[in-house]
């Protein structure tokens, strides 16, 4: 790593897999890929020469149908004889991201065998995680200390860019498996403190992802994409395949191919996406519901209760205002006992009798016995002292007392 961190660009790019060589076919969505326009390169510090389909954010590819006939189909060359006796194992590295976030297969990418067909299903998820003063993520931007540039913020950049500080900071240089910002540059190979510097703090620290990176700043970022991933693998390629390049014969052919290549297929599995939310636990309009409805269930108080206090409070100010005025009865006045009643009275008025002119009938009913009398014998009297002047009639009067006359 030394070495090759001191090597010029184009030096590491030559004594790496090249493009032409290591991809043999390419198709998307069922059409045949343009391998020199379609694929970007990309140098790791490990893997060597990388590339990159659909990496063009002005220049989307996309597919309308899920499923493996519609996804990427590619056939890789790795030429396992040309790896270096520290390789463990043959294959490619795999890993599917973001367009504007940076790769790092070391950590988060996926073998793929030679020798087979290696099918991985994608399957995306976006998460929205909340800032201040709800959260702790990263909103926009990125860190100060932040060593990959033109790059979107990543949790896996900053503990990176945290640890490469810090071995400048110790060492005066910086560690060759991660860039170095600008006016810094990677410790040599000819420098022997600076390395036993380095392997001393990465011993101490527990390595990039040990006791070290909690002493980094690094948080989530608000807005990130996730592909999940299912693998499946076949056996290939089959005795019956078909080879345009292979100038040996069939059997020496698929031996290479299974020692020195493999197939892949990279598809979604499904065209729609999960996305995970955070939202405020409680929020303020939360907190006013629920106000307002512990209000009302504990002390009942309503719009139609209020207005009926308000009434209330009206009535008895109304009520303490106004004094009402006592009838008054005056002393000289002696009511009747007819005053504030109704009077019903019959009387019959009979001829009188010839052979007995004298004989006459008085009689009275009254619900009061004492008053009624003394009416009948008035009326008694008045009616002998005009006997010649009343004809024969019936007079109709009202009281509580019935009065009928004989003559």
């Amino acid at each position: 790593l030394f070495i090759m961190a001191e090597l010029p660009p184009e030096t590491k790019k030559k004594v790496s897999h090249q493009k032409k060589d290591f991809l043999l076919q390419c198709s998307f969505n069922g059409r045949q890929c343009d391998i020199e326009n379609d694929f970007e390169l990309l140098m790791d510090p490990v893997y060597g020469n990388c590339y990159m389909f659909n990496s063009n954010s002005t220049i989307n590819r996309t597919t309308s149908r899920a499923g493996p006939i519609y996804g990427l189909s590619l056939v890789i060359y790795v030429d396992a004889d040309d790896y270096l006796p520290t390789t463990k194992a043959s294959g490619v590295r795999l890993l599917v991201h973001s367009q504007e976030e940076y790769p790092f297969p070391d950590t988060n990418g996926y073998n793929a065998p030679t020798g087979l067909l290696s099918s991985f299903g994608i399957r995306m998820k976006k998460i929205e995680r909340l800032p201040q003063p709800y959260g702790d993520c990263i909103k926009e931007g990125k860190t100060k200390d932040y060593i990959y540039k033109d790059q979107i913020y990543s949790l896996e950049g900053c503990y990176r860019s945290c640890f490469q500080m810090e071995m400048i900071k110790s060492c005066g240089c910086g560690d060759p498996r991660f860039p170095v910002p600008e006016g810094r540059r990677h410790c040599r190979v000819k420098e022997r403190k600076a390395r036993e510097c380095l392997e001393n703090v990465i011993q101490k620290s527990g390595g990039l992802h040990g006791s070290f990176s909690g002493k980094c700043d690094c948080r989530q970022p608000c807005v990130q994409y996730v592909y999940d991933m299912s693998f499946s693998a076949a056996k290939w390629p089959t005795p019956s395949i078909e080879l345009d390049d292979c100038n040996d014969t069939a059997e020496e052919c698929i031996r290479k191919l299974k020692k020195n290549a493999l197939s892949l297929e990279i598809y979604f599995e499904q065209l729609n996406y999960e996305v995970l939310k955070e939202l405020q636990a409680y929020q303020w309009v939360n907190l006013m519901a629920d106000f307002g409805g512990q209000l009302g269930l504990w002390m009942g108080v309503s719009v139609i209760t209020i207005i009926e206090v308000l009434v209330l409070i009206y009535e008895v100010i109304k009520i303490c205002c106004t004094r009402r005025k006592k009838p008054t009865m005056n002393k000289h006045h002696r009511r009747s006992i007819y005053d504030d009643s109704t009077v019903e009275m019959t009387i019959k008025i009979h001829p009188p009798n010839q052979n007995n002119p004298k004989d006459s009938i008085a009689t009275a009913h009254s619900e009061n016995d004492d008053e009624c009398s003394q009416n009948s014998y008035a009326m008694e009297n008045h009616l002998h002292r005009h006997d010649a002047e009343i004809p024969n009639s019936v007079i109709t009067f009202c009281a509580h007392c019935s009065l009928n006359i004989k003559q």
